[in-house]
């Protein structure tokens, strides 16, 4: 065989190779499609006081477990501790103080008896005088007077009253609903309140991670000092271009590799996928649009979101957030491309031992 014919026949079947794998290519990114632009996210909470001091005490060390209200670090309470015993003395000094209307009502009320009586008493005395006065028995004078004496016993009883009035509005209502004292143990339920913030605790189970706080700090409320890794709430997502996803029914098995646990390859399930991209959301902002100016003649894949949960109990635990994965969707999960699929994935995953 000449050298011409040999590489004629090399040629051809590297030919045949490209277009065996170019068909391959194309039917498997319709019927088990798959990316390795997956990962492992969890919630990460910014932990943060709600009161502002300075921190006198971390409980925690850096990648350590908590659990749902243990406590994360301390907030110097001295400041707080004066705020709740100025509130309780404000509510001691409310009751003396209403104990003091109560002393002044009573002694209106009392008042207002005793302007009664003196008033009945002038009024009786001055039907008298009036009485004698048209018998022509005193003078006119004596009645002005003793006119003029009921009248100011009238002014004087209605002085009473108004005064009894005033004691009572500012006294308000009586036992546990009085204004004075319900403002006061709010205030102390305020202090109690923020006294019990000066401990700071987990919000939920996970992992303390990149610990930089250290005692001395000056905190500030609604700052976050350390972040905490949500254990029990993952998710791996996968981003598959739109194509692919053409033929995927909802809730499609899934396999998946992680880049951390080379030579294992975990079942799974698409639980659900996103409806929309962030460069294919409208924002009423008064701008003008501004079409893609890019000069590629094959432009980059539009790329969907999807989410995937394996069937095992939960994801290792050893995997952290943001852990690297390749996920393969099945159109269907038992015949010839099942088999391919399993096939494809544990190659992956032994792959994973080099690289």
């Amino acid at each position: 065989m000449t050298a011409d014919a040999h590489f004629n026949r090399w040629m051809r079947r590297a030919l045949a190779l490209f277009g065996l794998i170019c068909t391959y290519i194309f039917i498997a990114d319709l019927a088990i499609p798959l990316t390795p632009h997956s990962m492992v996210q969890r919630p990460v909470v910014g932990v943060a006081p709600r009161v502002a001091g300075e921190v006198i005490d971390v409980g925690v060390t850096n990648n350590q477990h908590v659990e749902k209200g243990d406590i994360l670090f301390r907030i110097d309470p001295s400041d707080y501790q004066i705020a709740l015993e100025k509130a309780r003395m404000a509510l001691s000094e409310a009751r003396q103080y209403n104990e003091s209307l109560e002393a002044q009502l009573a002694q209106a009320r009392a008042n207002i008896l005793e302007y009664t009586v003196i008033l009945e008493e002038n009024q009786r005395e001055y039907n008298r005088v009036v009485s004698l006065a048209k018998k022509e028995l005193i003078s006119a004078q004596h009645v002005d007077q003793m006119l003029a004496e009921v009248d100011a016993a009238k002014a004087r009883l209605q002085a009473a009253k108004q005064h009894k009035h005033a004691l009572q509005i500012e006294l308000g209502e009586d036992g546990d609903n009085n204004l004075r004292l319900r403002i006061a143990r709010i205030q102390i339920r305020r202090a109690e309140l923020d006294l019990s913030r000066t401990e700071v605790k987990a919000p939920e189970a996970g992992f303390v991670s990149n610990l930089q706080l250290t005692p001395g700090i000056q905190a500030q409320a609604s700052e976050s000092l350390l972040s905490l890794v949500v254990t029990h709430k993952e998710r791996i997502v996968a981003d598959f271009r739109e194509k692919s996803l053409s033929g995927i029914p909802p809730h499609a098995h899934a396999l998946v590799v992680f880049d951390a646990l080379p030579g294992k390859v975990f079942n799974g399930d698409m639980v659900s996928r996103d409806f929309g991209v962030e460069t294919g959301q409208m924002k009423a902002d008064g701008r003008l649009a501004k079409p893609d100016d890019s000069d590629r003649w094959v432009r980059d894949a539009q790329r969907v979101r999807v989410y995937v949960k394996l069937k095992e109990k939960g994801l290792p635990g050893n995997l952290v957030t943001g852990a690297r994965a390749t996920v393969l969707l099945q159109r269907e999960n038992s015949g010839f491309f099942a088999w391919l699929a399993n096939v494809q994935m544990k190659i992956i995953s032994l792959l994973h031992y080099v690289y």
